[in-house]
């Protein structure tokens, strides 16, 4: 099992109930807050298992409910989560079989390859006023195909919080921007761009995470999430923070939302973003970002 399969808010259709799983392992407590507009709804407190996973199931989060979490982190702190929204992976029926079947039989390093790179939210648009996801669909692939483009890579994919940044300060690596709609029209425009045989890039930030605390309240970063340095190495020239490649923490983490984007969204590929930062700094290689690099691409070829 994925580590994306096991962790974060996931629906059951049997028994109307969601799961929700938090790795905090230095935690001193976590509460699961559900909202309505804004406004706590239920606070319902969730138990931490042998694996140092916070879990808790509750009828009470159907799809479309909004939640967040309340962390009394290892110093006795209180912070809250972002913002999430609990999502039924299983609504959206994909029409793309026939692509999905095609790509397992060829060797995509020797087809032609003519990419075109697009940010969705400010595509035919503004920054300010992006449109949906499946309102470019029908221009997005008929320029394509005039152009003779095989695939489309999409930057600022990734949520992030301001609507105005180009998407490379990444705040949650398990879900599609929110300025262009939900998971499901994300989804719909990769359909239909596979239904004409165009490919799909993710242009993913694996180098450095958006590091945001406020107030020592909220907090948009996966730095200090339960009191402790799980993720990060040091403070990188964007002002976010580089990830730490000695933790297998960092390494499973971005496993899991490499292969999450693959699998459940159906992206034929990623680009790796500030592979420079990343493997070199200082004039110093970085051996075990190297070799992270050298593992996630030999697993997604493989799968």
């Amino acid at each position: 099992m994925k580590l994306y399969e096991i962790h974060g808010a996931h629906f059951h259709h049997e028994s109307q109930t969601t799961r929700f799983c938090l790795y905090a392992p230095n935690a001193r407590n976590v509460h699961l807050i559900l909202t309505t507009y804004g406004i706590q709804k239920y606070r319902l407190e969730m138990i931490k298992n042998h694996e140092d996973l916070w879990e808790i199931v509750t009828d009470k989060a159907l799809p479309g409910q909004t939640y967040f979490y309340l962390i009394n982190d290892y110093h006795g702190k209180q912070k809250k989560s972002n913002r999430s929204v609990v999502h039924d992976n299983n609504v959206y029926i994909w029409n793309d079989r026939n692509w999905m079947q095609k790509r397992t039989k060829c060797n995509p390093l020797k087809l032609p390859l003519s990419i075109y790179e697009i940010q969705p939210k400010s595509w035919k648009s503004s920054v300010y006023w992006p449109r949906n996801y499946r309102e470019i669909t029908h221009d997005l692939i008929h320029y394509c195909i005039e152009m003779g483009f095989t695939h489309v890579e999409m930057y600022g994919i990734l949520e992030h919080t301001d609507r105005w940044e180009y998407g490379y300060q990444v705040s949650n690596y398990f879900a599609p921007s929110r300025f262009n709609g939900q998971c499901d029209d994300l989804k719909y425009l990769i359909d239909n761009l596979h239904q004409n045989n165009i490919g799909v890039i993710l242009d993913w930030v694996p180098t450095h995470f958006k590091h945001y605390h406020f107030f020592h309240q909220y907090s948009t970063s996966l730095h200090e999430y339960d009191g402790t340095n799980l993720y990060a190495s040091s403070p990188s020239q964007w002002w976010t923070l580089y990830f730490d490649f000695d933790k297998e923490e960092t390494r499973r983490f971005l496993f899991a939302s490499a292969l999450y984007f693959l699998d459940r969204l159906h992206f034929d590929g990623i680009r790796f973003d500030a592979v420079s930062q990343m493997i070199r700094r200082n004039q110093t290689n970085i051996s075990n970002a190297i070799s992270f690099l050298h593992e996630l691409d030999h697993t997604i070829h493989t799968y």
